[in-house]
């Protein structure tokens, strides 16, 4: 905080950053998940295989498989012990303000494509994992990670074989300093275009991995056209990140922030290389 003295009133002024910060107003409990006072339907699993349907108002206990293309599931509770809460095997699929409970069962709460709105994500080990092409993970709040001895925690979780992806304006946290709050690697194939900014990303060993790894990955491949920008970190057991271009593909860094301190985190990028990174469609 900087006190600055004007005639005989002192005012403090607070650091850009933290006004940054603030001005960003990063999702939480009262944001994201089903609004306060609306009343829940009760329900058991759902298997939802109408094309287009839309699913809304209910408190699922059990799960949901999402197989049919253009479902919505809006302003839903849905919390199972099974390793995925909520399993998306079609395109289109857009989850929305939804409070999601993997019960601490060490599975994933999201798992699939689509687009990710407003859910209050938690007791998962992955909070949310990306498996297929154009995908928003947008105003997310993923947090209080939960699982069983064997679970390696990614709060997010993109493992390769896909492009087109998003990552904006969400609150991840990884309490348990266990592997991150992102990964972005190629382990089951290559990945191009994915642009991950203005969120805030807490905890892990290191708090985000963007791992292009040459041998050893049963997929492998070029992780390309990636830029991760304007986000808050607070760093992780072992520290803000684990950058690997093994294939020589270096990802766009710049803006990056240490929460704690507000300072710019070293080895980043010149702004002038976020202005050419190569723009494509929204994922909306």
């Amino acid at each position: 905080m900087i006190g600055l003295l004007i005639g005989a009133v002192l005012q403090v002024a607070e650091a850009p950053a933290a006004a940054t910060e603030r001005a960003m107003a990063f999702p939480n409990a009262s944001t994201t998940g089903v609004p306060a006072g609306l009343s829940l339907k009760p329900s058991g699993p759902l298997l939802i295989d109408k094309a287009g349907a839309l699913v809304e108002g209910l408190d699922i206990d059990g799960g949901v498989v999402i197989a049919a293309p253009n479902v919505t599931l809006n302003n839903c509770r849905v919390r199972s012990g099974g390793y995925q809460v909520i399993l998306v095997k079609a395109p289109g699929a857009t989850i929305s303000h939804c409070d999601i409970d993997n019960l601490g069962a060490g599975g994933q709460g999201i798992s699939g494509a689509g687009r990710f709105i407003a859910n209050n994500i938690h007791g998962c080990a992955d909070g949310i994992n990306v498996s297929g092409d154009d995908t928003l993970i947008r105003d997310n709040y993923i947090h209080d990670m939960k699982g069983t001895a064997d679970s390696h925690f990614d709060s997010i979780q993109v493992d390769g074989k896909l492009s087109n992806l998003r990552i904006e304006h969400n609150a991840v946290f990884n309490e348990l300093g266990q592997t991150s709050a992102l990964m972005l690697d190629n382990y089951w194939g290559p990945i191009d275009h994915a642009r991950i900014e203005r969120n805030l990303f807490v905890g892990g060993g290191y708090t985000v991995y963007i791992n292009e790894v040459a041998k050893g990955q049963p997929g492998g491949g070029r992780v390309t056209d990636v830029v991760f920008v304007d986000n808050f970190l607070t760093a992780g057991a072992y520290g803000f990140w684990d950058i690997r271009t093994e294939l020589g593909d270096r990802p766009v860094l710049s803006g990056n922030r240490d929460r704690v301190s507000g300072r710019l985190i070293p080895g980043q990028s010149a702004p002038e290389a976020v202005r050419s990174a190569k723009p494509r469609p929204a994922s909306e």
